[in-house]
């Protein structure tokens, strides 16, 4: 079990998403990716995500669509499939393990067209984000985890692939590093068995620890697919919403208490507890281990951090036990 974190990371104080879409090429832009990448690294992280900083459509769908940058319609050119949180990062003498999150085909589909899938525009988008992780193993950091990110699989009723569109939606992921698919609910997690190009399936289940009983182990063996589990909840605001409830506080207004609250209900020994279930249940086919989710709703960069320190703690703790 590795320790990686799922992408998404608090900008800096004083800094929107406006001042992100604008600043992409600057050198302050490149200093705050990798200040945010190294307190990941600093607080545990063993395969750290680079900062995903922006809207996880937008940042992909607007380069696919921009028509300077087509090689075909939804397909993007090669050289302009670029992450520009990530190749901040080669700036850094860094030779730790890097992760890569990718916004799924379907997620990208979904804001663009809706539920009715036309394949060949599907298949163009899909090439399309292979390009991006292509592009990203080929960089001199050491990419071994790529991750793709499509959430409404499972969660949107309306989205209802075939067989043969899931095939098409990722069959051109065929790298040498491990594939990842992220998905926020469980339901969906038998239909993607037989995708080859996906090696690890994860699922969240800090926040609803019952998740991991809808997927069967021995269907994970024959198969051969690893998991990744949530095992430390990124729900701050519910979070939040319960200790202010409990304790008659507004920890909004304090950061102090919204680092109390983060230490009353995600602290190690809860994390730790959650671990332990899941390695019961599964054992070694657990590959990588985190929050559930990624931590850009998090109020501030040091409460996230807080986050990732007791996960590392727990983490920690359950190999030395």
């Amino acid at each position: 079990m590795r320790f990686d974190d799922i992408g998404s990371f608090p900008l800096p104080p004083g800094i929107d998403r406006g001042w992100v879409d604008e600043n992409l090429s600057t050198k302050e832009f490149e200093e705050m990716c990798q200040k945010a990448f190294l307190m990941k690294i600093k607080a545990g992280v063993e395969i750290a995500n680079y900062p995903q900083f922006r809207d996880m459509v937008r940042m992909f769908l607007d380069l696919i669509k921009d028509e300077a940058f087509q090689e075909d319609a939804y397909l993007i050119k090669k050289e302009h499939a670029k992450i520009p949180e990530f190749h901040a990062l080669e700036g850094l003498n860094f030779s730790g393990d890097v992760r890569i999150c990718i916004t799924g085909p379907f997620e990208i589909y979904l804001a663009e067209f809706g539920s009715v899938i036309y394949e060949d525009i599907l298949s163009s988008i899909s090439r399309s984000l292979a390009r991006f992780a292509e592009n990203a193993i080929k960089s001199h950091l050491n990419v071994t985890c790529i991750s793709l990110d499509d959430p409404s699989l499972g969660l949107n009723p309306e989205l209802q692939p075939t067989p043969e569109q899931i095939e098409i939606a990722y069959e051109n992921f065929d790298f040498s590093v491990d594939m990842q698919i992220h998905l926020h609910a469980p339901l969906f997690y038998s239909n993607l068995l037989e995708v080859k190009t996906i090696d690890v399936i994860g699922i969240e289940s800090a926040k609803d620890e019952k998740t991991l009983d809808f997927i069967d182990r021995e269907e994970l063996e024959s198969y051969e697919k690893k998991l990744r589990v949530g095992i430390s909840r990124s729900d701050i605001d519910s979070m939040i919403a319960y200790f202010n409830q409990k304790h008659g506080v507004n920890a909004w207004k304090d950061e102090k208490l919204i680092i109390k609250a983060i230490d009353e209900l995600e602290n190690s020994n809860n994390i730790l507890r959650r671990i332990g279930k899941a390695y019961d249940l599964f054992g070694d086919l657990i590959a990588y281990i985190g929050p559930d989710c990624g931590l850009g709703g998090f109020p501030t960069q040091s409460s996230a951090v807080k986050l990732l320190e007791n996960t590392a703690n727990a983490i920690k703790a359950f190999r030395e036990g």
